[in-house]
């Protein structure tokens, strides 16, 4: 449970309040600097994010109570609620580029995205801590059960531009790679005993997709026996055979000289799965009768002897073959989940701004929502940010950040639960976001309300009523 998850990649909705964070232009095509500074974010200086989502916390599956980590269940059952799910999300930029170009602003980004998720009942802990051995036997499902998961890496091409004093505009193109994807879609796994209990039968069902990048070795029956796993993480990193296309767009506009709205369509496209693709399809039973030990406590040397660890391994066989997919190999698309960001800032100011932000994602039947409400201090090179984020409508977090900018660097740390700091798995939701970008001709401008920074130099002879030149004599 811990492996699966989903995230969205939704950073923390503070950074929206700084259009110059590099991290916030790659949310937000429109975003750019108000100067003629070259951004430039290399390998091991691009920075990550991270995001953890879940309707429990990870401490109440995994405790430490005789000292060392074990999978506690019944400690679960205790604390999950009817329907759960959990989300996860791990976003590494590996190169950032961005630099001013016909009147606008051009960049660049290379980014690795792992995203999961899990959607389950809680008859599913219910059977793992009660089984079905009650004073009475009783029939058990799983209901469904949803998981998708992918790992994906994006190069794209942005250019944003200010069309007048109050509108600034922005388009993305994104080249896609897959390189890993699993859906498991409506997996049921179900009990059926016997009134007498004299046979147990174990069914599952359900249809899904996989991808992966390494080959996929199967059975007889074209179930899937293993994968050729030698050099996997090689192979991750160097799958460039499934490819896709997605493309951002975004605006930004100045209500007034205190008030600037945003609004940012991202992710809407898909990647075309060629490579080691298949559909799955989960659907068996077998009637389970016990053990016949009769024909194993014989001696070898009688006829009809059956050494146990051979009806143990049998029936091992029978038993798993019921929870082993059929594949079936074949081409496939599968959608990027798209996202929104809606963005509200008001100046109060020079020092003090506060903001609303609304981020959403979609995928299937699934909806995710964030809403952050942000004051924000501003000084000479810094900036401090506080936020209480809505994730739906049952968890409410507070969390921080704070960014410098230099002259030939932007650095910033962000999370949306600073209590999460201390002990991440005892909390439900989390993000932390960081990262590191160096500037060229770095030339600060003033940017007043919706008025741009002037770009022609000053005269540095102060005007005649505040200094007076001497007349010669």
């Amino acid at each position: 449970m811990i492996v699966f998850g989903k995230g969205f990649s939704q950073i923390t909705g503070s950074l929206f309040m700084l259009p110059d964070n590099f991290y916030a232009q790659m949310y937000n095509p429109s975003y750019m600097r108000t100067d003629n500074a070259i951004e430039v974010s290399i390998a091991g200086f691009g920075g990550l994010s991270f995001i953890n989502q879940g309707s429990f916390k990870i401490s109440d599956l995994i405790t430490t109570a005789g000292g060392s980590p074990v999978i506690d269940f019944d400690n679960f059952y205790n604390h999950v609620d009817r329907n759960n799910f959990i989300r996860q999300d791990f976003s590494i930029p590996i190169a950032f580029f961005s630099m001013p170009l016909k009147k606008g602003v051009f960049s660049f980004y290379y980014k690795e995205n792992l995203t999961s998720t899990l959607n389950f009942k809680d008859d599913v802990v219910d059977f793992l801590v009660n089984g079905n051995l009650t004073p009475a036997y009783q029939n058990f499902s799983s209901d469904d059960m949803n998981a998708v998961s992918m790992g994906y890496r994006e190069f794209a091409f942005g250019y944003a531009k200010n069309l007048n004093d109050q509108l600034d505009v922005g388009f993305r193109a994104k080249l896609l790679f897959g390189a890993a994807y699993f859906n498991a879609d409506n997996w049921i796994f179900g009990v059926e005993t016997a009134p007498q209990g004299e046979v147990v039968t174990l069914s599952s069902g359900g249809g899904g997709r996989l991808m992966l990048p390494v080959p996929v070795i199967l059975n007889s029956d074209n179930t899937i026996n293993s994968t050729e796993s030698d050099k996997a993480l090689r192979k991750y990193f160097g799958a460039y055979k499934n490819p896709g296309f997605a493309f951002d767009a975004g605006f930004t506009y100045y209500l007034d000289e205190k008030s600037t709205i945003s609004l940012s369509v991202r992710d809407l496209g898909g990647i075309w799965s060629r490579l080691n693709s298949m559909n799955l399809k989960l659907d068996d039973k077998y009637g389970f009768e016990g053990f016949d030990l009769i024909s194993a406590v014989r001696y070898p040397e009688e006829s009809g002897y059956k050494d146990p660890q051979f009806l143990v391994r049998m029936e091992k066989d029978s038993v798993s073959a019921v929870y082993k997919p059929i594949a079936e190999f074949n081409k496939f698309i599968f959608t990027i989940p798209p996202k929104t960001v809606l963005h509200y800032q008001y100046k109060y100011s020079n020092k003090h701004s506060f903001g609303v932000t609304n981020q959403s994602a979609f995928q299937k039947n699934n909806f995710q929502n964030i809403l952050t409400l942000t004051a924000m201090q501003s000084w000479a090179n810094l900036s401090v940010f506080e936020n209480m984020n809505l994730h739906g409508v049952s968890d409410i977090s507070v969390g921080g950040g704070i960014q410098y900018e230099g002259n030939f660097v932007q650095a910033f740390l962000a999370t949306d639960n600073v209590i999460a700091f201390y002990h991440p798995a005892a909390n439900k939701t989390f993000s932390v976001t960081a990262g590191i970008c160096l500037l060229l001709n770095h030339k600060k401008n003033a940017k007043w309300g919706n008025m741009k920074g002037r770009k022609g130099k000053i005269s540095p002879d102060l005007p005649y009523y505040k200094q007076l030149k001497r007349l010669p004599d």
